[in-house]
């Protein structure tokens, strides 16, 4: 496989320098996580002699450089796998193609019916699976948005505004950030065009929390304060949303009197609301009360966050078993803070197993976390087992 990417480059009559040059200004242009000119002509190098296997992420850039399809350099992935971490203007229809009838509410009908379906599925499959066939549908919705006028506009870019949305958050828990503010930032601007408080508002709480989680708390504060400037005309439910996302980077921040008031003011919201909102219903007064425990860990009081962690793992919906594990991960956190290894090992072991069945980096990076806290303990033979684990997962995961 791999001896198709000399001859490919050879046959351009590119120097090694050259094709790293090349795959710096991609690197760039597709949203990945940037590399140095070193590092790449490393892996070049090995990449064309075999000695280390091609990951996905650069089977993209090696595609994106040559202008060539995976089976030309000689990959064996799939090509949808490829459009995995393309930017959202890149997947657009051949030219050539175009709807094959005028836009209809058929089409919208099918369109929703296939999103609630994934939606769905992910809390127990996780990411890693429904990239592939979520972010097929786009093309169709691009042309959509293109085209479409008239009445039936409004709910092309609704619909183009969740997708959106969602192919956001399934790159946030598989651990691409760049690429879930990207997708969840055309999500922002369908539903401006629309003019939809309810769905800005949404959309406003969830770029909040991909900022908060890559560790910009500040932008994240912004970001539901803004949310929450649609109070007036949205639900008790969406109010709560941002609330609670508000808290966490308040939290974050080391704010603990402004992450109290958030907290108290979602708990009223999440109460006065309903579990049939279309965007919010899942916050609850026990998902607030669950999501405020991270709050307390990052402030440094771990107790009162075990003692609701483990009420809500006694009641957790069997279908919700990606959150099961974000829940358990964060309860081994708490455990290890408060010196309760054996109860930090326990929840982390399931915590682990989870993530690599769903492949949700967002469980992975808690664990990553709870190594540290565990240090103290690293030479137990459980903690070391557990360390060796969590290592192997990281390096499955980095760019290779």
């Amino acid at each position: 496989m791999n001896v198709k990417l000399r001859e490919v480059r050879q046959s351009r009559n590119w120097t090694q320098a050259e094709l790293i040059n090349r795959m710096l200004t991609a690197v760039e242009r597709l949203g990945l996580s940037p590399r140095s000119a070193t590092s790449l002509k490393t892996l070049v190098s090995m990449h064309e002699n075999g000695r280390r296997a091609v990951t996905t992420e650069y089977q993209l850039l090696y595609c994106e450089v040559y202008a060539a399809a995976p089976a030309e350099l000689g990959f064996d992935t799939p090509s949808t796998d490829m459009t995995l971490l393309a930017a959202p203007s890149t997947l657009v229809l051949p030219a050539q193609r175009k709807l094959p009838s005028p836009v209809n509410p058929e089409m919208l009908n099918y369109l929703d019916s296939v999103l609630l379906q994934h939606a769905q599925a992910e809390p127990l499959v996780g990411p890693q699976f429904l990239l592939p066939a979520v972010q097929s549908q786009m093309p169709l919705i691009d042309e959509l948005v293109k085209d479409a006028c008239g009445a039936l506009r409004d709910e092309v870019l609704r619909v183009g505004a969740r997708y959106s949305e969602f192919i956001g958050w399934l790159f946030q828990d598989t651990g691409h950030t760049t690429q879930a503010a990207n997708w969840t930032g055309l999500a922002m601007e369908l539903a401006q065009e629309l003019g939809d408080p309810h769905l800005s508002a949404h959309i406003l709480q969830r770029r909040s929390n991909i900022a908060t989680e890559a560790g910009y708390a500040g932008q994240g504060a912004g970001l539901a304060s803004a949310a929450l400037r649609f109070s007036p005309e949205i639900t008790p439910r969406l109010r709560a949303s941002a609330l609670r996302q508000l808290a966490n980077s308040k939290a974050a921040l080391g704010e603990k009197t402004e992450y109290k008031r958030a907290v108290e003011q979602a708990m009223v919201e999440a109460a006065a609301g309903d579990d049939a909102d279309p965007l919010a219903g899942y916050c609850s007064v026990a998902y607030v009360e669950m999501e405020s425990a991270n709050g307390t860990v990052s402030l440094g009081e771990p107790e009162p966050a075990v003692t609701t962690y483990q009420a809500s793992l006694e009641h957790w919906p069997a279908v919700q078993e990606r959150d099961r594990g974000l829940c358990l991960a964060r309860l081994a956190t708490a455990n290890a803070l408060f010196e309760d290894v054996e109860g930090a090992y326990e929840a982390a072991v399931q915590a682990a197993v989870i993530a690599e069945k769903t492949g949700s980096a967002r469980i992975l990076a808690e664990l990553v976390r709870l190594q540290g806290h565990l240090a103290p303990w690293r030479k137990l033979v459980e903690i070391a087992d557990l360390n060796a684990t969590l290592d192997d997962m990281k390096g499955a995961k980095r760019l290779t």
